[in-house]
């Protein structure tokens, strides 16, 4: 049905970006999911064309809206846990994860390939050693109790995503823009806090809202703030024995807000120049507390303590001064440091707005 819609629409000319479109057109069908624009729009996100101008595609896609699609065939039986050469290990259950961690203390992590398939492809080496962690049911698993949330380091965003914009409504423009739905099927929040990215989307967030991780290994448990886990550019407080098992987020009490930012090249499928989390806690129109932290402004996603206390004890204005005082930002090809400040600084005022006026559009995109 997919292969016929795309010919009967003159969807595909030159046939390079074909399959990826098909493959999208294909889950799209198979979600049952409704022929609006927007909808269509996100699962085609991540597939480019320079034919069609994609007007046929939306055609194609509209048509296969609803239609009942042949399924994918089975995957292979996975069994039990496997390893394979000693190189590639697919463990079952934490307990064979962490005895394999401590066994393979040099071994890498993977979880959906995201960072690390674009490691090995640049290197053009194959690891010397993989550990597969995405089977296990403690680093999967995505609860929600009365005062926090609890997403496991492997669960992929799109399992996440209905738990997390239910309790923080402003994630779900931010997600929408972090890759693809490809991207965020098979991306996890562990692995964007694994690699220690000073430009990952989730730390700076996720340090806003007061998130703290549960590490483990043979030798037992510990929790650590998430703003304490990064150390310094592509360093962590993690020991070579551990893993990351989840990531636990309080919900926002009675009183508090929460927005987040982030600017880039491409407004999507785009690496992150600047972005930006924030809590407040507001009473009678005061801000009591903050927590602020931003991403791209240091060696590390970092909790910006000096803009917190200028906020809370003199104003926005004083918030904003404070940032140059609090960050020393780098030249690089995403953005100047000059331009990172100034970005920073204007996300301060886009804040206030939003606390001085809620629900105005301060997004272009909302405009």
């Amino acid at each position: 049905a997919v292969q016929v819609a795309m010919a009967d629409s003159d969807a595909t000319q030159c046939g390079f970006c074909t399959p990826g479109f098909v493959m999208s057109a294909y889950a799209f069908a198979a979600g049952g999911e409704t022929a609006d624009l927007d909808t269509i729009h996100d699962a085609l996100a991540g597939n480019l064309c320079r034919c069609t101008g994609y007007r046929p595609i939306v055609a194609a896609m509209t048509k296969v809206a609803g239609l009942p699609v042949e399924p994918a065939p089975q995957p292979p039986a996975r069994g039990g846990s496997a390893s394979f050469d000693d190189s590639f290990h697919v463990p079952r259950s934490l307990a064979e994860l962490l005895a394999l961690r401590a066994k393979y203390p040099e071994a890498l992590l993977l979880a959906g390939a995201t960072d690390l398939g674009l490691l090995a492809s640049r290197s053009r080496k194959p690891p010397a050693a993989v550990i597969h962690v995405a089977h296990v049911p403690e680093l999967t698993a995505v609860s929600e109790a009365d005062k926090q949330v609890t997403i496991g380091a492997a669960a992929s965003y799109a399992r996440a995503l209905p738990t997390l914009i239910a309790n923080y409504r402003a994630l779900k423009t931010y997600l929408a823009r972090l890759g693809s739905r490809q991207i965020r099927t098979m991306g996890t929040l562990g692995g964007n806090i694994g690699t220690a990215s000073p430009i990952g989307d989730m730390p700076p967030v996720l340090i806003a809202l007061e998130a703290r991780l549960r590490l483990v290994s043979t030798r037992g448990a510990r929790e650590l703030p998430l703003e304490d886990f990064f150390l310094d550019y592509r360093k962590t407080a993690l020991a070579a024995d551990e893993v990351i098992e989840s990531i636990t987020v309080p919900k926002l009490w009675r009183g508090e807000v929460f927005f987040c930012d982030k600017l880039s090249k491409r407004r999507d499928q785009d690496i992150s120049t600047v972005a930006a989390g924030y809590r407040l806690k507001i009473k009678s129109g005061r801000i009591e507390d903050a927590r602020i932290a931003f991403g791209g402004m240091a060696a590390t996603p970092k909790r910006a303590t000096a803009v917190e206390a200028a906020l809370t004890e003199d104003g926005f204005a004083a918030a904003v001064a404070a940032v140059e005082k609090e960050f020393k930002p780098i030249d690089d090809w995403r953005g100047s440091a000059a331009y990172r400040l100034q970005a920073a600084k204007n996300l301060l005022r886009r804040l206030e707005l939003r606390v001085a006026s809620p629900g105005r559009a301060v997004e272009v995109e909302a405009l």
